[in-house]
């Protein structure tokens, strides 16, 4: 399964393992409730995952990567304690509370995920403890909070050498997943957190460069999904800032020699020459970096257009402008300032809301909030007309496939539909594909 379904399904099996009958008590016992192990390659995201399941679950979470770790972090350190049998003292070694244990006591949670990375390459010491929690839910003589979950992870032997095969015992105990790595489903995640337009289309257009390692006399040589993701936050900084980019900086995060160079050709492309005249004749890399950089353009004008949507909204609600209105405006967001009712985000909208409204009252008049929705129609057709001068059709289907992703952009194409998209929709929109299919029917 890839990434996602396996976030979803954890999903599910939390909420079976926190489920009671009407008596209260678990549908699934203790017992029953199987560890989670996941093994798949590195930089797939699974130890991002888990907090995103335990911040959208409102539960704790601890996360500890096991190679870091020894044996006395696991059960606790060793103590000496007297007793008493039959009527004669003795002394027994008796352990600390676990490092682990404590963590989940700390965190003041009820219920939480106590995550477990890399737990099939711990040291030849820990092993026998990491098989006694999985199939006991217990460091040493301390058991896991009733209420807290264990997940763990681990990579395949073909990707990490210090990798320890599990026995059958142990992996009969255990909610087993295998993941791979997934480019659609990482595609989406892209998306959604806007990751840097030129390593979508290069993705797009070179999906075999998604996730590669490889063991070659030099040493390994790889790329993953972690790498793409960290090189399009540093790339975006070093943009802003106006820094210095080059080869290097891709090998750093591209640790695959020939990768990085196709990406930083590519690049180079998207940030320097993608604007020529028409894309007839030119190599496909060059007109998905064109597309790309369009995008990324079209992008930022329907983020200003929506932005002002709201504010213009905003606004209106705020009216009339006058002074006792204006003050009563500023009270109300001081107080939900202070009493940290909303986001720093929201706390600078509203503020801007009030310092337009007052803007309104000096002047008199309702100032251009948005981007002139004419504007933003032409844009996108030149977009259109421009892209359909490739000899492919795939830098106008990426170009459409990101327009449809981005809510802003859906939201005005479908109050403002755009003729040069039309030979786009018919592949791209899932309600066209309905009417096709009842159409055949």
């Amino acid at each position: 399964m890839n990434i996602q379904d396996a976030k979803m399904e954890i999903q599910r099996t939390l909420r079976a393992y926190r489920s009671r009958k009407p008596d209260g008590s678990l549908r699934i016992p203790r017992d029953k409730q199987r560890p989670i192990l996941m093994i798949g390659p590195p930089g797939i995201g699974k130890t991002a995952i888990m907090a995103q399941i335990a911040d959208q679950e409102q539960i704790g979470l601890v996360s500890y990567t096991m190679t870091h770790h020894t044996r006395q972090s696991a059960i606790g350190l060793p103590m000496l304690s007297e007793g008493w049998h039959d009527g004669a003292s003795y002394t027994a070694t008796r352990y600390t509370m676990s490092e682990m244990i404590a963590s989940i006591y700390d965190n003041g949670s009820e219920e939480g995920i106590l995550f477990l990375d890399e737990i099939n390459c711990v040291s030849e010491t820990l092993a026998p403890v990491m098989l006694q929690l999985l199939q006991n839910k217990t460091f040493g003589t301390h058991v896991v909070p009733e209420g807290w979950i264990i997940a763990a992870a681990g990579n395949p032997p073909e990707y990490n050498r210090s990798v320890r095969s599990l026995d059958m015992a142990t992996l009969d105990r255990v909610k087993h997943m295998e993941i791979e790595a997934d480019l659609g489903c990482w595609m989406e995640y892209a998306r959604e957190h806007k990751l840097h337009p030129a390593i979508i289309s290069f993705l797009t257009a070179c999906p075999q460069y998604f996730y590669r390692i490889e063991d070659r006399p030099e040493g390994q040589l790889f790329v993953t999904a972690r790498g793409w993701e960290d090189l399009s936050c540093i790339l975006e900084v070093y943009e802003e800032t106006h820094e210095p980019i080059g080869e290097e900086l891709m090998l750093q995060y591209l640790q695959h020699d020939e990768i990085a160079r196709e990406f930083w050709l590519y690049y180079d492309l998207f940030r320097n020459s993608a604007t020529p005249d028409s894309l007839e004749h030119q190599p496909l890399s060059r007109c998905m970096s064109a597309a790309a950089h369009r995008f990324s353009a079209i992008s930022a004008l329907f983020l200003k257009w929506k932005e002002g949507v709201l504010l213009d909204r905003r606004v209106r609600e705020l009216l009339p402008a006058t002074e006792e209105r204006i003050l009563s405006a500023r009270k109300a967001l001081k107080i939900i300032q202070q009493n940290h009712l909303v986001s720093a985000q929201e706390a600078d909208f509203e503020e801007l809301a009030v310092r337009t409204l007052e803007q309104i009252w000096h002047t008199g008049q309702m100032p251009a909030l948005s981007v002139d929705e004419a504007v933003l129609t032409e844009q996108l057709a030149a977009a259109y007309r421009f892209l359909k001068t490739a000899d492919s059709p795939l830098p106008g289907t990426y170009f459409t496939q990101e327009l449809l992703s981005d809510p802003d952009c859906l939201e005005f194409l479908s109050q403002h539909p755009i003729k040069e998209s039309e030979a786009y929709l018919p592949q791209m929109l899932l309600s066209a594909r309905e009417t096709s299919l009842l159409n055949q029917l």
